[in-house]
């Protein structure tokens, strides 16, 4: 029982992360920052940071990383836009209208492949 209780608490926070999508653009410059780790023979190895970690770190260290539009889509349609100020370049527009897009058609992607499992056909 408890494989099929771990299988149902993996399907609610998937459904969970299906809920809303939201979307981060930003501009700048992100430092390389690296992570020093022991290796197996006792030498240090240089590890790379996850991109998230990156990010992370610029946030709270650079100056020049800017946050330059969000948008939060929910499930229901409603959804929460937030622009800079001023100029807001037309290659910026781009690359967060095609990160929406991708996400949008990843998610209907993934509803249809749940829809299949559970048997509903587009259009029920």
């Amino acid at each position: 029982m408890a494989g099929l209780k771990g299988a149902l608490e993996k399907l609610e926070t998937a459904v969970g992360d299906l809920a809303s999508l939201e979307v981060q653009t930003y501009s700048g410059a992100i430092e390389l920052y690296l992570d020093e780790v022991d290796a197996e023979d006792g030498t240090k190895k240089t590890k790379m940071k996850s991109f998230e970690a990156l990010l992370a770190d610029a946030r709270s260290k650079d100056k020049n990383l800017q946050l330059r539009a969000v948008t939060k889509m929910m499930f229901d349609g409603d959804a929460i836009n937030l622009v800079p100020d001023g100029e807001f370049s037309g290659d910026i527009e781009k690359v967060h209208t095609a990160a929406l897009k991708a996400g949008i058609d990843t998610r209907h992607g993934l509803l249809a492949l749940f829809g299949g499992m559970v048997g509903l056909k587009p259009g029920q």
